[in-house]
């Protein structure tokens, strides 16, 4: 362990150990003798200097004096509402038009189609919903988990995390049912953020050293979520589920391999490829 931070009060120390905690970075705070330190594993020292100036950017109203605690970055990412607005007008839209069951018909998952060769429904099908019920429910999980997911990896990385993880979990939806069942909705990948979430934090257990029964915690307290919230009469129980399993796997594989948040460009990158793949499923489908 290095110390990367010194001479902090104990305000400080705590809310930037929280920062580095939700960022996948293992820390250890540390009474001195002029205030407290933290001290972090060696090869993490860069990546915990940059992920603290990153927070310290994005709230240029934390002062010295503690309240930095009070502007923790999870409260500043608003990509989610964003995308919570985009699902709402295309719902209205689609509501609008003079024949929204049709939309549903071309560009809903339905299994057998998808399988014989139209993947753009894996992606469409996650913008299109059934009632006000369901926008609304997709919504408050884009703006709660898509946004947390964000703050951890960067707008652009994540939202093409969170977007591919409802792509691969219609396509394996439809490998297991392999009929006619058709699946709309964002909740696939509302339920691939939940994943990432999960993987986040199961990985950052156990690079704590806190045993395999905390990380073990980590992902039954996921399931139990998906239990609660994806599991009613007209839920489609089992996109569900993949989009969560195929977020812990994203998610897994993100904190295990990547050091440190993508930069600007990085981010642009993610960003532009996750409106282009929407935009050509969508366009794919017209033409269909």
């Amino acid at each position: 362990m290095v110390t990367v931070f010194n001479s902090l009060n104990q305000e400080q120390a705590n809310a930037f150990s929280l920062v580095l905690n939700s960022s996948g970075i293992g820390n250890r705070v540390t009474r001195s003798n002029d205030g407290f330190r933290i001290d972090v594993p060696k090869s993490y020292a860069d990546a915990a200097r940059d992920v603290i100036y990153r927070y310290q950017t994005e709230n240029p109203n934390a002062e010295d004096d503690g309240s930095v605690s009070r502007g923790h970055p999870a409260h500043k990412n608003l990509s989610g509402i964003a995308v919570a607005l985009l699902l709402l007008s295309i719902h209205l839209a689609v509501s609008a038009s003079s024949a929204p069951d049709d939309y549903i018909a071309v560009f809903g998952a339905n299994a057998s189609r998808i399988l014989g060769g139209e993947m753009y429904r894996c992606t469409t099908a996650l913008l299109l919903h059934a009632d006000a019920a369901h926008i609304a429910g997709n919504m408050a999980g884009m703006v709660l988990f898509g946004g947390a997911v964000c703050v951890v990896t960067g707008s652009g990385v994540g939202w093409l995390m969170i977007l591919a993880s409802g792509i691969l979990g219609n396509l394996m939806n439809a490998l297991a049912y392999e009929t006619g069942h058709m699946s709309v909705g964002a909740s696939t990948a509302v339920f691939g953020a939940v994943g990432i979430l999960c993987a986040f934090q199961a990985v950052n257990t156990a690079r704590t050293g806190r045993g395999w029964k905390r990380t073990a915690l980590v992902f039954a307290s996921g399931l139990a979520l998906l239990a609660f919230l994806g599991t009613s009469a007209r839920s489609d129980v089992g996109a569900h589920l993949f989009g969560f399993l195929c977020g812990v796997l994203m998610g897994g594989a993100y904190r295990l391999w990547m050091g440190q948040p993508l930069g600007m460009k990085g981010q642009v990158i993610c960003g532009i490829t996750s409106a282009s793949t929407i935009l050509l499923s969508w366009i794919r489908g017209v033409m269909n």
